[in-house]
Formats: structure tokens, sequence, C-alpha cells
């Protein structure tokens, strides 16, 4: 009763912060049209620290990162380590799939899509807007930006990971109206097109409307047998702007055919195996899952006054998976040179509803600048789960030779044909914070100080059998999460900074016995060097971390009934550092690299299955200057991951005496691509991934769960501007 009633006053708490919000919205608009400074004034909302500009045609660096700490401060006066990826990068990359833009700026693949993992371990799924998102497979056409925060955030977002946290910015509408359409197409006989239309709507009296509508098709053929990647999406959203108010609406909608989980696997020395002919990727007929993906968006941002703004955000937002999933969960025999396949229902429905307030005001207390943020955020989350193994009476097990697989011959089951005892389970899990984050320039120019405290609450109830409404154990915990941080100005352009904070997260994931695992408290520390030089042109961060977690877990396979589980492995330490930069040396030339070095150990000094020890990446991109040759640019990125360590899941036998992880072969990604601007309309553009034809390990959860990297691939597209 006690936690329910923190609960509910917690719930209570958000609902009349939103509410205050609102009324201030009212009574300032009511304020601001009546006085008389006011009307004299651009008639353009007022820039808010909450406001954030857009990334696309400014070149691969950007001097603040608006959604990183809610203050819109820059790049240098942020106390760790912050990457931001723009539209233009993600444009001369081509990947529609996040990990594979992300891998280009320090964030490693843990399976090809929505999941990611950085310093060395899987972190959380990115959040969008700010707000917590939790989808496996998106496609990126309307993301303006990625944000890449290393190190904890939880002390400002729900659902941060200890290891960092990737924000995602949406498109937004512009002032300035914009038509393109994209078409392309690769060797393989995918095809795609793409549409991103924006501009003003109307303006009624001090009232400006503006929309943006973003939307892809996607569909052809895959290199991969008896594999789609299907996409139908598209993303309206209206904006209206009075005096010092700005109100966002948004509808997103995606629906991919696509890939349920990788089944590639690894041989005992870390090699990709191909025997079976390089476009096998052990998928049977009938497999390809359904993803489905709605939700709406609500952004109001209201200018206080000239130093105090407000930001209100709320989401809804429905998942569903639907599917029949064949995997070789029996798994991979290099004695026999077999492997076992087993089937399942993949029937799954995530329910979120998220609201949030942050609050942000810029003074000075005796002549010291002095930055105050504070807020509170809630998640009520549902998730239906029906992933259950087919009864052998159905789909019994199915041994074949992976080196000649014939999986063509085999087709899943059908959805009509399934029937289990336990109907599925449902689980709710409340997450709320309340936060205050302190910004003193104590000396001017010099030295600041950063401290923030959140209260942070999470419960989970988890209902293991929906017909008998049978209780799993409930998880439930309240925690204070503390955030400390220093700048040292060396000169303007060169600071020494150090930071710690603090995480927790209780889980509802499930040893093999389904055991519920106990909840995790982190550490994070970091100290580092950061350089802005030549305005910006140069900037830098050097930092060097130690990150400790107790009671963690990682995926170690699937039970013959369908359901996964995790291995609990104690406390595990992260230590490294890792290094980014970003150089604009001459007019049209620019690189970001980033690189990583460190060790995952658990609390015996073992390695810690699907963590890496090593990532190196490096994107460079010139822009021919001559009169002669302007308009067309060339650029080429390359990325390495290094000392990957998989578990083989209880159910891969190679005849190696204790072999318990497998170590990937590092591979070498390089990718090219080039555009040409024939005019002011017409832009020509041509990508080819991966130029060395590498066959490896692109991402992976565990030695027999491998996403393997495609082949050479070259594809052109062309976008016409209006």
């Amino acid at each position: 009763m006690i936690i329910h009633r923190r609960l509910t006053d917690l719930k209570k708490m958000a609902v009349t912060c939103a509410a205050f919000a609102a009324a201030s919205l009212v009574s300032f608009a009511q304020s601001t049209a009546s006085t008389p400074a006011a009307a004299g004034k651009d008639e353009a909302v007022m820039l808010s620290s909450f406001q954030v500009s857009s990334t696309q045609g400014k070149g691969y660096t950007s001097g603040n990162a608006a959604t990183g700490f809610k203050t819109n401060e820059s790049l240098l006066k942020i106390p760790q380590a912050v990457t931001l990826v723009t539209r233009d990068l993600i444009d001369d990359i081509g990947a529609v799939d996040s990990s594979n833009i992300l891998q280009f700026a320090g964030v490693s693949n843990f399976f090809v899509g929505e999941s990611f993992a950085m310093r060395g371990t899987r972190i959380g799924y990115p959040l969008l807007d700010e707000m917590p998102d939790g989808v496996p497979y998106l496609d990126n056409v309307n993301l303006d930006s990625y944000t890449v925060m290393r190190g904890p955030a939880a002390t400002l977002y729900l659902n941060a990971s200890l290891g960092g946290t990737v924000l995602t910015t949406s498109k937004f509408p512009l002032q300035k109206a914009q038509y393109s359409i994209t078409g392309k197409v690769d060797q393989h006989g995918t095809y795609r097109t793409e549409v991103d239309l924006t501009g003003p709507l109307a303006t009624l009296g001090d009232f400006k409307f503006s929309y943006r509508f973003v939307a892809a098709v996607q569909d052809g053929d895959s290199y991969y047998k008896n594999v789609v990647d299907h996409r139908q999406v598209f993303h309206p959203t209206v904006q209206v702007t009075y005096k010092h108010t700005l109100i966002r609406v948004a509808y997103d909608y995606q629906h991919l055919d696509h890939i349920p989980n990788a089944n590639s696997f690894l041989t005992p020395d870390g090699k990709l195996y191909t025997g079976a002919g390089r476009d096998e990727a052990y998928y049977v007929k009938g497999t390809m899952e359904n993803f489905h993906r709605r939700g709406v968006r609500l952004i109001v941002i209201q200018k206080l006054s000239d130093n105090w703004d407000v930001k209100v955000a709320a989401t809804r937002w429905w998942f569903s998976r639907f599917g029949v999933v064949v995997f070789p969960s029996g798994g991979v025999n290099f004695i026999n040179q077999t492997m076992t396949f087993n089937s399942r229902k993949n029937d799954q429905k995530l329910d979120f509803s998220i609201a949030q307030i942050d609050v942000n005001g810029r003074y000075h207390i005796g002549g010291i600048a002095t930055q105050t943020t504070f807020g509170a955020s809630y998640s009520d989350e549902e998730g239906i789960n029906r992933i259950i193994g087919f009864p052998a009476s159905v789909f019994p097990s199915r041994t074949v030779s992976f080196a000649n697989p014939q999986l063509d011959q085999i087709t899943a089951p059908s959805m009509s044909q399934f029937t289990a005892a336990n109907p599925g389970s449902r689980a709710t899990t409340y997450r709320g914070n309340g936060y205050v984050q302190q910004t003193v320039d104590l000396l001017p120019d010099r030295l600041t100080l950063v401290a923030g405290f959140t209260r942070s609450k999470i419960k989970i109830n988890n209902i293991t059998n929906t017909a008998t409404q049978a209780m799993g154990i409930p998880v439930n915990g309240t925690d204070t999460l503390h955030r400390y941080g220093a700048v040292l100005n060396i000169t303007k352009d060169a600071v020494l900074y150090a930071m710690e904070s603090t995480t927790f997260a209780p889980t509802n994931a499930r040893d093999v016995n389904l055991n519920t695992l106990p909840a995790a408290v982190g550490k994070g520390q970091e100290a580092g060097f950061k350089t802005a030089f030549l305005d910006g042109r140069i900037s830098s961060t050097f930092s060097v971390f130690k990150l400790a977690l107790t009671n963690q877990s990682f995926f170690a396979g699937v039970r013959p009934d369908g359901i996964s589980y995790n291995a609990p492995i104690g406390s595990t330490t992260q230590k490294g550092f890792d290094f980014d930069l970003a150089y604009n040396p001459l007019p049209g030339l620019q690189f970001i690299g980033t690189y990583y070095n460190g060790k995952v150990r658990d609390q015996a000094n073992n390695p810690v299955a699907n963590s890496y020890s090593q990532q190196l990446s490096l994107v460079g991109r010139y822009e021919v200057q001559n009169d002669a040759l302007k308009g067309l640019a060339f650029g080429a990125g390359f990325v390495r991951i290094s000392g990957r360590k998989l578990s083989t899941g209880g159910a891969y036998v190679s005849g190696v005496p204790g072999l318990t992880f497998v170590t990937p072969e590092a591979g070498n990604l390089v990718n090219l691509f080039a555009s040409y601007r024939v005019n002011r309309h017409l832009l020509l553009r041509v990508n080819i991934d991966n130029l060395l034809d590498k066959a490896y390990a692109l991402g992976a959860q565990n030695a027999y769960f491998v996403d393997p990297s495609p082949p050479r691939t070259i594809s052109v597209s062309a976008t016409y501007r209006f």
C-alpha cells in the first residue's frame, strides 16, 4: 500500500506540473499580448533553451547539443563526453538502421537495428525527443540527428544506461518551404522512395502554422535467402507558434516486414561461417515478422521570460511484433556439422504513455552566473508477451547440415497451428523521477560546477499467465541518484572536466529457471579534456572512465519452450578511455572520428559476455571548391570493432573443452560515398558499402545469433528538390 500511495503521489505530481505548465502557457500568452514591450519585439518565438535547430546542411560538426542535458549548453561546458551525429552524416552514410549509422560515432552494434553497446557493454534503447522508446527495429527517415552521450545520464533521463545513452531528435517543421523526393535502388533489387515536405501553412494574426510530412516506402528483393526488408513509414507533424509559445503535434507510423532475429553463427575461432554460401542466413520460408509502431507526440515550449522557459512533452505509442520464428535454439554442433532448429510464436504488444516537464532558468546571484534546471517524468508501460515455443506435434526440432541446410524445403508453421496451456504474460512497469540540477559559474570563464539530484522510482508487476492471472514476483524500488561535475577552463577553447553519476534499474529479466533477477545499481566516474579550437572547427574530447554495476546478467539463450533467459554474473566493472575528434581543416573538408579502448570484467576478473575491448571509426568528406567541379563531394568511412566476447549460450558444441566464449574476428568495414549536385534541384548520390567485401559479425547476441555483414553493395539514388 505504501508503494502504491507513493506511486499515486508521483502521478499526481506529474499531473500537477503539467497543469501548472499549461496554465503558465495561457497566462503568459495573454500577458505578452497586452505588454507594450513585447509588442515591439520580433514576431518570431524567442529562442528557448529547449528549442533545437536542424542539423541538415550544416556539415558533420556542431558547437552545441540542445538535447544534451536539457540546457542547450555548448559541448565544451558539459562535463561528459558527447558526440552529435548530424543529418548530413546520416545522409552520406546512407543507412536506414540506427546501429549502422552509430557505429561511425563510437557505438557498437548489439544487433542490427535499435540496440547498441557503448564503452564495452550493451546499453538501453534510444530515447526519441528525450522520451523512452523500446522498439527493436525502426527506420531513421524522420530523424534529424543523434546525440551520443557516453557515461551515465539517469539523473535526467528515464531508462538511461550507465554506459551511455543515445538521444534521437525527430525532424520538425521549418518556416522555409522545402520539398524533396528521393529514389534509391541497390544491386540486389531493394528499392526505396523517400518524401520530405515542410514549410509554412498559414498565418492568422500572431499565430503561425507550419508542417512537415516525412514518408518512406521500401520494397524489392534482398541479398539473403528467404529474407525481406519491406517498409511503409510516414510521419506528419503540425506546429503552431504564438509569440513566445511553440506547440508541436506529431504522429508516427512505421510498418516493417523484417527479420525477427539473427540466425547466422560463428566458428570456434571466431569466423563468420559462410560454408553454405555467403547468401545463406539460415532462415526458413515464412519466418519474417511484422513490426508495427504507431505513436502520437506532443511538445509545448513556453518562453516565460528572458531567462526562464518551460517544456512539457508527452507521448503515447503502441508497438506490436507478430510472426512465427524458426531459429537455432537447439544449437550448433561442429562435431556433427549440424544445427538444430525449433520454432516459436512471436506475438508481443507494448503500450507506453509518457509525460515530462522541464523548467530551465538562467540568472545571477551576487554577480555569479547560475542556471537551474528541474522537472519530473513519468511513464506507464504495459507489455503483453506471447513469445512461446510451438509444441513438437506441430513443429518438431529439425536438424540440418549447416553446409547444406536446404532451408527452402522447410516452411514455418502458421499462427493458427499454435496451441499452448499458457496464453502469455503481461507486465506493467511504472517509472517516475523528479530532478533538480544546479550549474554555477563559480569563477567566470574559468570554473563551472554542476550538481544534481534525482528521486527515482520503478515498479514492475508481472502476470505470468494471463488465463489464470497467476502473479509473478513484483519488482519495485526507489533510490536517490546524484550527478556531480566540474569544468575548468585552461583557455577559452580548452577545458578539463570531471564527473560522477549514479544509476538505478530494477529489472524483470529472468534466469533459466524464470526467477526474477535483482536490481542493478551503478556508479560512473570519468575525467577528461575537451577542445573547441578555431571557432569549433577542431573539437575533441578525451576521457578516462570507470563504471561499476551490481547484479549484472547477459542474454544466455532460449529455453526449449521459446522463452529467452539471462545468466547472472554478479558485479561488473568497465574501465578504459575514449576519444572523439571533429575537424574542418580546410573549406569543404571535414572529418569525424572516435576511438575506444577498455575492458569489462566481472567480480572474479573474468571477461563478460557481449562485451568488447576496442572500437575505431573515422568518416571524412570533401566537397570540391573549384568552380569547374562545384557540386561534387566524395568521402569514405571506416569502422573496426575488436575484442568482443560472445557466449556459446549452452547450445554450442565444438569439441573444444571449456569453450565458454567465442571471440569474433574483427571486421574492417570500409564504405565509400559520392554525390553530385547537378543544379539547385537535382542531387545524385552513389554509395559503396563494405568495399573490401569482408564477411564478419556485424552484430551479435551470442555465438549463434549473429547478424552477418552484407557483401559489397552498390546503391544509387537521386533527390529532386522543388
